[in-house]
């Protein structure tokens, strides 16, 4: 069933104004006619769910239902190649982290100045992602920021995917956590030390080398998995 996220707190039996991008998708997309029956999430994480009327939401009921994950997963993904970074801020927002912070690492192919306005772009991936898997809340998809502001967004454990690093942690049971993965390049080794001595742990993903957005869903997916 087709959900859509609103910028207002719902009541029931509430006719909702729908803004122009809900009524461009369901007129000119679906196509669909009055009765059709869809989701709204408002801005407090309620779910509801309603009817098309005459361009308006018709509240039908509360529906109690969270879809979010207990542990706080952040991920810190080092700028990639545009479509590379869609593609894997659309797939973290399905597996349900809860923050992706774009990041100017020191051998970043795409510069920063060249993505600034990417990021109404990736908000919107993450707000159709999370439409489509029926998430909640939609993640905070934070401005870019560059090695002097990691420490900022840092939980109560903290590892960094490193391709020489041998040790191997199978185990992510955990409250809050936070993922930092390298670009294309892969780390400086004096940008892998500042991180380090910031306290992130470095973690190994295995004998092959990954792709970055290969990298930034499969160690996600580890976590999602030891927290479910």
């Amino acid at each position: 069933m087709q959900q859509f996220f609103v910028n207002e707190l719902i009541e029931n039996n509430e006719l909702v104004s729908l803004d122009a991008d809900v009524l461009y998708q369901l007129k000119k997309v679906l196509r669909v006619n009055n009765g059709y029956t869809f989701r709204l999430v408002d801005n407090d994480s309620n779910v509801y769910l309603c009817h098309f009327e005459n361009n308006h939401a018709r509240i039908i009921n509360k529906i109690i239902e969270n879809n979010e994950l207990d542990t706080n997963i952040t991920v810190i993904l080092s700028l990639i190649k545009n479509d590379k970074m869609d593609f894997a801020i659309q797939k973290l927002c399905e597996l349900g982290v809860k923050r992706i912070v774009p990041y100017k690492a020191y051998r970043s192919v795409v510069k920063e100045g060249k993505a600034t306005n990417k990021i109404d772009r990736f908000k919107k991936i993450a707000k159709e992602a999370c439409e489509q898997s029926h998430r909640n809340i939609i993640p905070e998809i934070t401005d870019f920021i560059n090695i002097k502001e990691i420490k900022n967004y840092m939980n109560d454990i903290n590892v960094i995917a490193y391709e020489n690093e041998d040790n191997i942690v199978n185990n992510f049971k955990c409250n809050s956590i936070t993922i930092l993965i390298g670009p294309e390049g892969g780390f400086d080794e004096k940008e892998l030390e500042i991180i380090k001595n910031l306290g992130f742990n470095s973690i190994s993903l295995g004998k092959r080398i990954l792709r970055a957005e290969t990298a930034a869903i499969y160690l996600t997916s580890l976590i999602v998995g030891d927290n479910q």
